[in-house]
């Protein structure tokens, strides 16, 4: 068992998926085959999970369309046993697959509300619902999208845009660039795509810190697929930094892995539903005395019994047995029964034997014995099932205790969205080392271009697979002036680090075609295509004629791959390398010893007088002149060296896709942005339509309640003629809303809302004035009181301030009064059913000018008082017997009256803070 450096496995993985970002939050969703579950992580907050708008934490993959409007999440669900048809679920199973690839049979099998249908845009699968054809593209766009309004209903106000999804195990290029284009179509811009079971590892790593490397074998059955790993935790010394000391950090590679693709929860359904469905079968055909009626050809009582199936599975793995009943579910015949746990394994047996078998897989893939393995861990929804749990027991010998420490449904998300903070510049989190590997072996097919796209033309094979006994004759070698040049070579092998780069060369003088592909092995999942990518690189043969004319020899053409941490294979680099030899003169000191054997003796001895002379007349120079004189001496020659000169030259790439779903094109991307951003704005209309609806039936209740609850003060201010009209409008307004409202749109509502409410709001005004009005001006009294106690408290405190001051606020505040009493007059004299002649709302503004005026006098400064000069005759009388006591009379005295002016100076500013305080209170 081989243990690799940590430190070269995490620089191969981490630098790859390391993305400068800056983001306030990252998500990390899970989409799951039936559940979606959406993971959070923003700056100061901890790791959690966005529950949502109905207080879940995790959220049905599904969407209805309904009268052009789309639900998601429990609102469709609540609706798919009444409308399947309309209601596309599971659409994570659909990317990048062929309509008639296994899984897409595996749907159809399990009674798929839908047929999936065969793209001919881009050769993948499309749905029609309602009239309108959808690829799982854009109806995985939908679910993430509802992923960013749950995250930001949840209370997140910072822009969602970034992002790390999980994707299973086995998918390969074709699935993981497909929902790339689905999170583009989204608007998210994806970090990071992780395995499943790298992620939940992940978020069981992040507090571990391992003394010593430990195996852990991660066992996975969602509702989709099984999926097992075998995981290296370890450590290793981080060098320390200007802001933390060196210590250990966690990491852990993922050593091998293995699946069953279509054994998850939902297998276990679909034979739930079968059985059901016979025995109601029976039931129906006793009751109707037939023999051919079958509930199967019925979506709507389909759509019940898969429900009812998931509800019996989920009981059966706590409980012995189960009551079934569904009321009416076909014929008007109910459908009752009694399933037992027994009975379940029994219909499931052959699937529960599956649930092992990719558990000797991984652990050969990661060359790891049982002996060797020291934990497990359990997640996925359906390892609840008690069989499933006692087949892995088995499988592993019953010496390990199946350990469920993780949240089995959540923390994939939650180690997606750590690891989106771990590769994000934005976030400083523990840092935790991750390597995953290729489960597929990846090759490049060269070809003369001319040759390729030849054969470019014909795809062949299920999903563009490639099993011509003629490519199979490309040759690892052979002689480039060959009438059929080829070459193939593996770039990554089974197993190898996700995160690494890879560099082809040869040697050719034309343009080349270039196929990326899958190598023929048993993991690759049945049905996938060998094709990955292909492109033709040109600019060869120009380049090589270009060295030909120069008589240079043939390029060196240099081709760069790169394998990401998402797990997508790219051609990221091509150039042609032409080396030349050439001579150029070069400068080089001459050796002490050489110039000496060179010399003659006489010129020994005349060199000697003359460095005696320079020796004499340089004695006063200083010594960095010296060293400058002894470098100037050196001597040097031209001599001709042979040097490397490189040509180089960057190739043109042009990528396509043959025989296989093609990713989405920038033209097609437009398009289905554009249908999507249609039917968002629908869904906008719809829910201002929605509040425009709940506002008017609100406020009919609203008029009714108000003549009820507050009659005294109504009818003070109305007359029986308007409160009657109220009456009279509400009613009109509740029929119309039950009649022609149906089916009213925004505008309608709009408008009817302001013809009910303007009537009501100005008799409601004036009830609200009844009461509000007293208030406002006993507000008022009390301020106009506190300015004239104010200004007599000035009179002692502030005498800076004149009377004429003084007298220009009170003639102020007696304007004020005046301006009440006649208001006050006049709406008693005024019609109460009427407006009213002055409001609440006016009368604050009676102190404004008040206010300025004391805001200026506050801050009017004392004027500074007269300094008190000495005569010659004070400073000459002094005796020297006396001086001394003089002078210590006098130093007691300055003393005294500094402590008096000190004690002043504070009560004068105690009282100007006092006055301010005063004037700002006004």
């Amino acid at each position: 068992m081989k243990v690799l450096n940590p430190l070269l496995l995490l620089g191969a993985s981490l630098s790859s998926t390391a993305v400068s970002v800056s983001a306030k939050a990252i998500l990390g969703v899970d989409l799951g085959s039936l559940y979606m579950k959406v993971a959070l992580v923003q700056r100061n907050s901890p790791l959690e999970i966005v529950t949502n708008l109905h207080s879940k934490r995790k959220t049905e993959q599904m969407v209805l369309f309904d009268q052009g409007s789309r639900f998601y999440g429990a609102d469709a669900s609540s609706l798919m046993a009444r409308k399947p048809h309309l209601t596309p679920s599971q659409m994570t199973i659909l990317l990048g697959r062929a309509h008639d690839h296994p899984s897409v049979q595996v749907l159809k099998e399990r009674h798929y509300h839908f047929q999936p249908a065969y793209n001919s845009t881009r050769s993948g699968v499309c749905l029609t619902i309602d009239n309108v054809e959808f690829t799982p593209e854009e109806l995985v766009a939908m679910v993430l999208t509802h992923a960013k309004d749950i995250t930001a209903a949840y209370g997140v106000t910072t822009p969602l845009k970034d992002c790390v999804l999980t994707v299973p195990s086995f998918y390969t290029q074709h699935e993981r660039r497909a929902l790339l284009d689905a999170a583009e179509l989204a608007e998210l811009n994806v970090l990071a795509l992780v395995n499943e079971n790298t992620a939940a590892a992940l978020h069981f790593g992040i507090d571990r810190i391992d003394d010593k490397p430990l195996n852990y074998l991660f066992y996975n059955m969602g509702a989709g697929a099984l999926q097992v790993s075998v995981v290296r935790y370890l450590s290793y010394p981080h060098k320390a930094t200007k802001y933390a000391k060196e210590k250990n950090v966690g990491a852990f590679e993922v050593l091998g892995s293995s699946w069953d693709a279509t054994l998850g929860g939902a297998s276990f359904d679909a034979r739930l539903v079968e059985f059901m469905a016979d025995e109601f079968n029976v039931i129906w055909n006793e009751k109707r005395k037939t023999t051919d009626k079958d509930v199967r050809a019925f979506p709507r009582a389909m759509a019940k019994l898969m429900i009812q199936a998931n509800k019996v599975k989920h009981v059966l793995s706590a409980n012995t047995d189960i009551p079934v009943f569904i009321d009416a579910l076909q014929d008007d015949i109910n459908y009752q029964t009694h399933i037992s746990r027994a009975k379940f394994e029994e219909i499931c047996h052959d699937l529960l034997e599956r649930a092992a078998k990719p558990i000797e897989a991984a652990l050969k893939m990661a060359n790891v014995t049982l002996d060797q393995l020291d934990a497990v861990e359990m997640i996925g929804g359906a390892m609840r099932v008690p069989k499933v749990q006692e087949a892995v027991k088995e499988a592993l010998g019953g010496n390990l205790v199946l350990g469920m420490h993780l949240n089995s449904d959540e923390s994939m998300a939650l180690g997606a969205a750590f690891h989106g903070a771990n590769v994000s510049t934005s976030f400083k989190v523990r840092h935790v080392g991750l390597a995953d590997v290729n489960p597929f072996p990846i090759a490049v097919d060269l070809t003369d271009l001319s040759v390729g796209k030849e054969e470019k033309k014909s795809g062949g094979g299920l999903f563009g697979k490639k099993k011509d006994d003629d490519k199979k004759k490309k040759k690892k070698g052979g002689d480039d002036d060959d009438d059929e040049w080829a070459k193939h070579a593996t770039i990554f092998k089974l197993g190898s680090k996700l995160g690494v780069k890879k560099t082809i060369a040869f040697s050719y003088d034309k343009d080349v075609h270039v196929e990326v592909n899958y190598e023929e092995n048993d993991n690759l999942p049945i049905g996938t295509g060998l094709s990955i990518e292909q492109y033709d690189v040109s600019g060869i043969a120009e380049f090589a004629k270009e060295m030909a004319d120069k008589e240079l020899g043939t390029p060196k053409v240099s081709l760069q791959f790169e394998l990401d941490g998402s797990g997508i294979t790219k051609l990221i680099k091509a150039e042609a390398v032409v080396e030349e030899t050439v001579m150029v003169e070069e400068e080089v000191e001459v050796d002490d010893e050489e110039e000496k054997k060179e010399e003659t003796e006489e010129k020994a001895e005349e060199k000697k007088d003359d460095d005696a002379e320079k020796e004499a007349e340089t004695e006063t120079k200083e010594d960095d002149k010296k060293e400058e004189k002894k470098e100037e001496k050196k001597k040097t020659k031209t001599v001709q060296k042979e040097k490397k000169k490189k040509h180089v030259r960057a190739l043109s790439v042009n990528s396509y896709h043959v025989g296989t779903i093609r990713p989405y094109s920038p033209e097609i991307m437009e398009e289905s942005k554009a249908k999507l951003d249609a039917l968002a704005q629908k869904d906008k209309e719809r829910i201002m339509l929605e509040e425009a609806k709940n506002n008017y039936e609100g406020y009919i209740y609203y008029i009714r309640n108000k003549l009820i609850d507050d009659e005294e003060d109504v009818n003070k201010v109305s007359s029986e003629e308007q409160r009657e009209a109220l009456r009279k409008s509400g009613e009109e307004a509740e029929d119309w809303m039950f009649d022609e409202g149906f089916t009213a749109d925004l505008k309608t509502y709009e408008a009817k809302y302001e013809e009910l409410s303007a009537p009501a709001e100005k008799v409601f005004f004036r009830v609200a004035e009844l009461s509000a009005r007293p208030k406002a001006i006993k507000a008022l009294t009390s301020k106009l009181d506190k300015v004239e106690a104010l200004m007599k408290k000035w009179e002692t405190t502030m005498t800076h301030i004149t009377e004429e001051e003084r007298k220009e606020v009170l003639d102020k505040v007696e304007e004020a009064r005046k301006w009440v009493e006649e208001k006050v007059a006049e709406q008693e004299k005024a019609d109460q059913t009427a407006d009213p002649v002055f409001t609440s709302a006016e009368v604050p503004g009676q102190t404004k000018k008040i206010e300025s005026i004391v805001g200026r006098l506050t801050k009017k400064p004392k004027p500074k008082p007269e300094k008190k000069t000495e005569t010659d005759a004070d400073k000459n009388e002094t005796t020297s017997e006396g001086e001394s006591t003089e002078s210590e009379d006098l130093d007691a005295k300055d003393a005294e009256s500094t402590d008096e002016a000190e004690e002043k100076k504070e009560e004068g500013k105690e009282e100007e803070a006092e006055e301010k305080k005063d004037g700002d209170e006004l």
